[in-house]
């Protein structure tokens, strides 16, 4: 009978191979090291080039925050003038510039034997209120027989926006005609002011007030008349 007896203890043992386990051990351990200082060294780098880059970043802001600011406050100005401009544009949309309208009128009336004796303008100050928003409508799915109708919230409407002013003018002519023919030749000047194409859009209506008989001097005859007209409201916007 063979009998095999070990007498090697286990830490005696010899690895059977071309390296021992210790020294992959250690050598694994050490490049594990080496690997961590690499990624530290890398990491510490990025740190430290970060800082030196926000401190760079600062010190640049520090030198460009007054301009910046300087450049909100002409912003802000900006922005200020820019709406006193558009409120003085819807001014101006609301005048009534006098020059073309006296230029238009005397092209209108030289050919008739008319004289203009005053012209009176009134101005008219309003507030046009806008019509409402239009509320969407939700059309809402059709529900299957017998089931609840969930209940619904009253929808709240939207505020009303606010009024707009707006500017009317009432212009009055007076003056007198020298012609026999006098009530043609005022129906047909008033007829002209409507339909002159400087006057577009200017009227809301035109109308003969007034027309009577007086006697000029020596034979010839006079008749004075009176036109109003009222212009469309024109809003300040």
């Amino acid at each position: 009978m063979n009998v095999h007896i070990n007498l090697l203890h286990d830490d005696e043992r010899r690895y059977q191979g071309l390296v021992g386990r210790k020294f992959i051990l250690i050598s694994s351990t050490i490049t594990g090291l080496a690997l961590l200082l690499i990624v530290g060294g890398l990491l510490g780098y990025n740190l430290i080039s970060a800082q030196q880059e926000l401190q760079s970043l600062r010190a640049q802001w520090r030198k460009t925050e007054p301009q910046y600011k300087k450049f909100l406050a002409q912003q802000k100005t900006r922005d200020q003038v820019s709406a006193v401009l558009g409120e003085l544009q819807g001014w101006t949309h609301g005048r009534l510039l006098m020059q073309p309208f006296l230029l238009e009128l005397q092209r209108i009336v030289v050919p008739y034997p008319v004289q203009l004796d005053r012209l009176t303008v009134a101005g008219e100050f309003t507030m046009l209120q806008p019509p409402p928003p239009k509320v969407a409508v939700k059309i809402e799915e059709p529900k299957p027989e017998g089931a609840e109708a969930p209940p619904v919230a009253a929808a709240k409407p939207p505020p009303p926006p606010p009024p707009i002013p707006a500017r009317r003018w009432h212009i009055t002519l007076n003056g007198r005609v020298f012609d026999e023919q006098g009530h043609t030749v005022v129906v047909d000047l008033s007829a002209k002011l409507q339909q002159a194409p400087a006057f577009a859009g200017l009227w809301d209506s035109v109308r003969l007030q007034s027309l009577s008989r007086t006697p000029g001097e020596g034979h010839r005859t006079e008749q004075l008349f009176t036109i109003e007209g009222l212009t469309l409201q024109r809003k300040c916007e």
